[in-house]
């Protein structure tokens, strides 16, 4: 339920969006704004403009394309080559896997193992390059995870503590926390 409740938001917004966009027409797309470490905005109209096809990072190069789909009910990852459909690879992770998160640097996908209400949550590091997992960090309810727009801090959304925990975007190590109630 929850998540068609979101998917509804989402949807109503991009549409308010879309007519918003068709109202102004022709009009000029005021100047984007961007707070430090964050890369210029192209063309003020279309803010994702480069994160489209062909506008990869250099980081990327040489990471094998593939589709990582955590399982929540046997906690592992399933690894999809795209081009033949096929599985081809599966691991194991921590408990509850939610999400895989492209880290900042755009060298590591964190799988967020959240434990949903054990004390016993982790993210686990992928190597895009190898398709491989590395060895699991402990991190407290890792349900949702971000980075901050100069990629200095990993924020982890704990949700079951209400709170933001920034962490060492490489080691995961904590750093700070920020309670965030309600």
């Amino acid at each position: 339920m929850g998540w068609n409740g979101d998917r509804r938001s989402w949807l109503a917004s991009s549409i308010g969006a879309a007519l918003a966009g068709a109202c102004i027409g022709s009009a000029q797309a005021a100047p984007v704004q961007t707070v430090p470490g964050m890369p210029a905005v192209t063309d003020a109209a279309n803010l994702y403009g480069e994160a489209g096809a062909n506008h990869l990072s250099a980081a990327v190069s040489g990471a094998l394309s593939r589709v990582y789909v955590p399982n929540l009910r046997s906690d592992d990852v399933y690894v999809i080559d795209p081009s033949t459909l096929k599985v081809v690879d599966k691991f194991a992770v921590g408990r509850s896997p939610q999400h895989i998160v492209p880290s900042w640097d755009l060298k590591t996908l964190w799988v967020t193992n959240n434990a949903e209400g054990r004390i016993d949550g982790s993210l686990t590091p992928i190597n895009p390059m190898t398709g491989k997992p590395g060895k699991a960090i402990a991190v407290d309810d890792p349900y949702n995870m971000y980075f901050t727009p100069d990629g200095r801090e990993a924020i982890v959304v704990a949700e079951a503590h209400a709170r933001l925990d920034f962490r060492d975007p490489h080691t995961m190590r904590l750093m700070s926390s920020l309670p965030v109630p309600e």
